[in-house]
């Protein structure tokens, strides 16, 4: 198969390596595709090979592909064919240290222990694999939202509005949390806030506090008057 390997600053080749031999509990899983993560900008950038990515790995960690061969071992719930999105964290023995190193950009990435709902999420035939393969930056983004127990009565600011950023926006506003603010100082991804449903903040035409207090506390002062 082909992959890409990292050999250190700004040194990406694309190599033949062998397809990964398939194990009692694995599952090999085609790639269709990749998506470029900003933490694999920055560390092929640096170069150092010590920061998640070792020199001569495979390497990347969105993706999303279809089953091509099941363990003899692997619930009947996994089955060639499925499009499924992957947990790089869960998807090898080593776990988080190594999920960096999922072969996002090989042509076959190797799933031990595979398990669906674990480290194998179905995805339906209709979505298009390149939004497919937004499941993890996408969970990344929901989990961080999560992380501090909102609630619908909340106001939430979103500091950057970058795919992180939006994510984390969209999954607030899908669960009822409605006043979240998104802040950063590109007016075009504030514009696909903007389309969430979120309100937002340019700080390079007005500060933080101005921008917050406009949405926030102004806007909560009117709807009191109001009533």
């Amino acid at each position: 198969m082909k992959a890409a390997i990292y050999y250190g600053k700004n040194d990406i080749r694309v190599e033949e390596r062998p397809i990964p031999a398939v194990g009692a509990t694995d599952v090999l899983v085609r790639n269709l595709r990749g998506g470029i993560c900003g933490t694999d900008i920055n560390i092929v950038k640096v170069g150092a090979g010590n920061m998640g990515i070792s020199l001569g790995s495979e390497f990347g960690h969105e993706m999303v592909g279809e089953i091509v061969e099941v363990g003899a071992g692997v619930s009947s719930e996994l089955k060639i064919g499925m499009r499924v999105g992957i947990n790089p964290i869960a998807a090898k023995k080593v776990g988080r240290p190594k999920s960096l190193e999922c072969s996002g950009f090989s042509q076959y990435v190797l799933i031990e222990d595979a398990a669906l709902n674990v480290n194998l999420y179905e995805m339906d035939e209709r979505i298009p694999a390149e939004v497919a393969a937004l499941m993890e930056p996408m969970s990344v983004g929901r989990h961080g939202a999560f992380s501090a127990n909102p609630v619908s009565s909340d106001k939430v600011v979103v500091l950057g509005a970058g795919p992180i950023g939006l994510t984390a926006a969209a999954s607030l506003i899908a669960e009822g949390i409605t006043n979240v603010c998104v802040v950063d100082i590109d007016e075009w991804r504030l514009s696909k806030a903007t389309e969430l449903g979120a309100v937002t903040v340019n700080t390079t035409s007005e500060s933080l506090q101005e921008g917050l207090s406009k949405h926030f506390i102004k806007r909560m002062c009117q709807s009191v008057l109001h009533k």
